[in-house]
């Protein structure tokens, strides 16, 4: 790939990366923010909860465009990932190239379909920042267990705090490449 070419995904990288660093912070603040409500005995509100939702959802979409962006879904783009990946020294077994939470989030609609035809009971758990295991998980759709610092979806887990370190160290790798000019190696 041609260097100014490779210096520019590199920047796509950076964006990002940074899109998902600052929707990291907003968790941290949603969740101190609720923490704070608790312990004053008041109830957080529907807001707080929001403003969560809202940054799980950003951190996610983020993440997503950094593993699209790595590892391409089209065939003709492959190649552009590899090298992209070798650039920023990014590790095989990356955190990040799973997408399957993201496209919880992304394809929602989808997701509540397969819900509402699956579930026995209807019992519909959703936005919920709670640890939730075992029989009836299937029924709690967006939940982030709070102990874990962990978004689940209908049982499955996805920690978040190897994917913000995954993003942490692309996000300086491509920040130094980028630097360079396009000339340079």
């Amino acid at each position: 790939m041609d260097k100014m070419v490779l210096r520019i995904f590199q920047s796509e990288v950076e964006v990002q990366c940074n899109f998902a660093m600052m929707a990291f912070k907003d968790i941290e603040k949603a969740l101190e923010a609720m923490e704070r409500a608790v312990k004053r005995e008041r109830n957080f509100m529907k807001e707080d909860m929001d403003h969560l939702w809202y940054s799980v959802q950003a951190f996610l979409v983020a993440a997503g465009n950094v593993s699209k962006l790595l590892w391409p879904i089209k065939e003709q783009h492959r190649k552009r990932g590899v090298e992209l990946r070798e650039s920023l020294s990014v590790r095989a077994n990356s955190p990040l190239e799973p997408r399957k939470f993201r496209n919880h989030f992304e394809h929602f609609d989808e997701r509540l379909d397969d819900w509402a035809t699956a579930s026995e009971q209807k019992n519909f758990v959703d936005c919920n920042i709670v640890s939730i295991a075992g029989p009836g998980s299937g029924d709690c759709l967006r939940n982030f267990d709070s102990k874990k610092f962990a978004v689940t979806f209908r049982g499955d887990e996805y920690p978040l705090e190897p994917v913000i370190s995954a993003i942490k160290e692309i996000h300086r790798k491509a920040s130094e490449e980028f630097e360079k000019h396009f000339w340079e190696e």
